[in-house]
């Protein structure tokens, strides 16, 4: 049976990486001023989406999931006819729709795609699970890796697959650095958020203050605060270090940063860091944040995740 693996385009991992394993993105929805466009994690276009971005500020970015008519018109007209067995894992509910117009759309998914592949020729039935990584960004990569070792490595039930991601996924830490707490500041006031108050965002700004975010489990705090992003991004390669030397659930770092990697991996604590991991047989990957992603944190921001033993 073939088994597909798709990651909705907020999921941070190396186009080569996605390429290499043939990872289907469940796209998301656009909206930057007066222009419409779909995020399929293309390097190119992100890269220009932070460059348009950083010169302006103002612009008026949205982010939009596809419906549960779109995902069960994506899956009808493709997937079913691709695959045997899907597995989607999306990024937390709670920030997202995503993972609850999947849900809705896989009854409808599952009620149709006979016939679908009956027209096709194709024999058997279609299974389909959607999993909540109850985490962010590169957090969402460390899952699907995962996923992709299990599947290429190991001969995993697709019942059993889910059970262990989802246990894996409770040992998810992800973190954000925002570059510039405008976006982040401007985001969250948007969605009536309040992760930093206009008090914070001021004296913040005043005093170069940036914030070191973290995701575990569905939920997001605020978890340190350091003077300038360079001494906030050493901060947070301390913290994996410590996780590393306690040892992980398993040998694998995911980064991102919003703008062109080259600049993240040019710093000298993160060279180091590399080095760190390295030596211990820890994997780190990289790739551009995802515009997705990067429309609520904005340009130079930084994201790190890790699975804690």
């Amino acid at each position: 049976m073939k088994t597909g693996i798709v990651i909705d385009s907020a999921c941070d991992l190396p186009r080569s990486y996605i390429d290499a394993h043939q990872l289907y993105i469940l796209p998301t929805s656009l909206y930057c001023g007066l222009r419409a466009f779909i995020d399929t994690r293309v390097p190119e276009p992100t890269l220009e989406f932070y460059r348009q971005y950083a010169a302006e500020k103002n612009l008026d970015a949205e982010t939009e999931a596809f419906s549960a008519e779109q995902i069960t018109q994506l899956f009808l007209e493709d997937l079913v006819l691709k695959y045997d067995r899907v597995l989607v894992i999306t990024i937390s509910q709670t920030r997202s729709l995503i993972f609850r117009n999947t849900t809705e759309a896989s009854f409808a998914v599952l009620k149709h795609y006979r016939e679908k592949r009956q027209e096709a020729g194709l024999s058997g039935s279609f299974y389909l699970n959607v999993l909540d990584s109850k985490t962010l960004f590169t957090g969402e990569g460390v899952l699907v890796h995962e996923a992709v070792r299990l599947l290429e490595q190991e001969e995993t039930s697709f019942a059993r697959l889910h059970t262990l991601l989802e246990e894996l996924s409770q040992h998810i830490y992800a973190y954000l650095i925002p570059a510039d707490l405008y976006y982040v500041r401007n985001r969250a006031a948007k969605k009536g958020e309040n992760t930093i108050g206009l008090v914070g965002y001021h004296v913040g700004n005043l005093l170069d203050i940036k914030p070191i975010i973290q995701c575990h489990r569905g939920d997001t705090q605020v978890i340190a605060k350091e003077r300038g992003f360079e001494r906030a991004l050493e901060s947070l390669l301390e913290r994996t270090q410590a996780a590393i030397d306690k040892g992980l659930a398993m040998p694998l770092v995911v980064a991102s940063f919003a703008g062109d990697p080259r600049i993240i991996r040019q710093k000298r604590a993160f060279m180091e860091f590399e080095l760190y991991a390295q030596n211990r047989g820890i994997e780190v990957l990289i790739s551009i944040m995802s515009t997705t992603a990067g429309i609520h944190v904005g340009p130079g921001a930084f994201s790190l995740a890790y699975a804690a033993r």
